[in-house]
Parts: C-alpha cells; sequence; structure tokens
C-alpha cells in the first residue's frame, strides 16, 4: 500500500495529516507489545552496538543529528 495510492489523504493539509499520523499510531500501538524483534534486526542492533563500543566517536552528537535532519529539509 502507497500513500499515492490514497489522493484524500494527498489532499489534507500538513495538521490534518499529523492527526492521521497520531489516530493510525493510537490505533497500532497496543499491538506494539506484542510485537516481536526478528533474530536478524537483533543481529543488526548487536552489531551496530559492537560497532559503537569499539568506536564511540563515531556516533552523532544530538546537536550533529539535529544540523544534518535540518540540512535535509531545507
Amino acid at each position: 500500500m502507497k500513500l499515492k495510492e490514497f489522493p484524500q489523504i494527498m489532499a489534507l493539509s500538513t495538521e490534518e495529516k499529523l492527526d492521521l499520523i497520531h489516530d493510525l499510531w493510537e490505533s497500532i500501538s497496543p499491538e506494539m507489545d506484542q510485537m516481536e524483534v526478528s533474530e536478524e534486526e537483533k543481529k543488526l542492533l548487536d552489531e551496530r552496538w559492537e560497532n559503537y563500543l569499539k568506536n564511540p566517536d563515531s556516533a552523532l552528537t544530538i546537536e550533529q543529528f539535529e544540523a544534518l535532519l535540518a540540512n535535509r529539509r531545507k
């Protein structure tokens, strides 16, 4: 399912889309606790954690992350 398949959603204002996102999130949040992380996802998380422990300076500070995000929004 792709968003472009729903032109009525695409026509909503940003505020209306955010309200819809909120409603969708609220509708699935009770099920989130029941979802399990796959073995593949666990392996990836373990690899990333090990890489971080080997080189903590490779991680971004919150300020660096916010700057990157702001640049992508331009």
